[in-house]
């Protein structure tokens, strides 16, 4: 074996592993921008039900002196949905995770051992310039 192999197994590893690296960050990333999403739909939900719930009271069982405060309540409920309609994360979700898959479908391409450097190398440095945002 001469110094050239040498210098390129160590190069075709040293890129393995950034792929790997980028992929478990990546996959940080998309888990807790899961987390999140998750988060948001079920507080959504929630203010929803207790907003229809808060505002149907005000309506029939609701007397002189309350229906204002339920209908207040109620609004704030309605008003806090929107806001975390606002929040939810599930354009950077999808985008995550087609970052993933693609770090997954490179990875596959780096077992075999005589994999073509400047090629998989050219596609991660394609990678990590299009999915910038996703601190990978």
């Amino acid at each position: 074996m001469n110094d050239n192999s040498t210098v390129s197994e160590t190069q075709l590893n040293t890129l393995r592993s950034q792929i790997a690296s980028s992929l478990e960050k990546a996959q940080a990333q998309k888990n807790t921008l899961k987390r999140k999403n998750t988060r948001y739909i079920t507080t959504n939900i929630i203010l929803s039900a207790l907003a229809a719930l808060l505002a149907g009271m005000a309506g029939t069982i609701g007397n002189a002196r309350n229906w204002k405060v339920t209908c207040l309540f109620a609004a704030v409920c309605s008003a806090e949905v929107t806001v975390t309609t606002k929040l939810q994360t599930a354009e950077q979700l999808t985008e995550a995770s087609e970052c993933v898959g693609q770090l997954k479908a490179l990875k596959v391409e780096t077992v075999i051992p005589t994999y073509d450097l400047e090629q998989v190398s050219g596609k991660y440095q394609q990678i990590l310039s299009e999915f910038s945002a996703i601190d990978i």
